[in-house]
């Protein structure tokens, strides 16, 4: 079996997994404290890494996924969801700017241990932005892109095109030709060739809030 296919069938595989894991313990979520803390593991991982090509009403059945874990995220806290997501124990975020274990604890003792972690999906996204952990960071892009795929798909801008256009910073979209050769297009359908490749030593770093004016 080529390398792609096999990796694809390990992936499929994992995703059925977190499914049937994620509705098994669902039933008793709201009444067995294991079951909720498995809905809520299964549920980020399955939500944050279901992908692929998707219609407008498929796009909505998956929003309603992402609004059902976050409203089970509203009934832990802070506590018990880092025995469920352990925080990353990574300890320089202060020399890069960037989000690490320290300062996922400072804003847990901020919010409080034994707080609910909120009560709307404003207050738990919150909360996860803040909260340093691979699946969770994961969770939250697949979430922001997916509500920016919900909104092109009404014919708005998504949600970094409306920011870019509020703040007057240009956007582009990445395109491939049919023999690999990459190019660009800005917001009014200009493109650009793409003549230098982005050094693969480039990682995505992801700001504490507020740090960014």
């Amino acid at each position: 079996m080529p390398a792609e296919l096999e990796l694809d069938s390990k992936f499929s595989k994992k995703l059925d997994l977190y499914w049937d894991s994620f509705v098994s313990a669902l039933p008793d979520a709201f009444s067995n404290d294991n079951a909720l803390a498995r809905s809520i593991l299964y549920g980020v991982k399955l939500a944050g890494r279901e992908k692929g090509h998707m219609t407008y009403e498929e796009l909505t059945v998956k929003f309603q996924l992402f609004e059902m874990v976050m409203h089970l995220v509203t009934l832990v806290t802070p506590r018990k969801f880092v025995q469920i997501f352990p925080i990353e124990k990574r300890y320089d975020g202060k020399r890069w700017d960037t989000k690490d274990y320290f300062y996922t604890v400072e804003m847990i003792n901020e919010h409080g241990w034994d707080e609910p972690i909120g009560v709307t999906t404003e207050e738990v996204f919150e909360f996860l932005w803040d909260y340093q952990n691979w699946d969770v960071m994961i969770f939250l892009v697949e979430y922001m892109g997916l509500m920016s795929d919900i909104r092109r798909a009404q014919g708005q801008p998504g949600i970094m095109e409306q920011w870019a256009a509020e703040n007057g910073i240009r956007t582009y979209t990445m395109h491939s030709t049919s023999d690999g050769k990459q190019y660009v297009v800005d917001e009014n359908g200009r493109s650009t060739p793409i003549k230098k490749k982005r050094p693969k030593h480039l990682k995505l770093v992801v700001p504490k809030r507020g740090s960014v004016h």
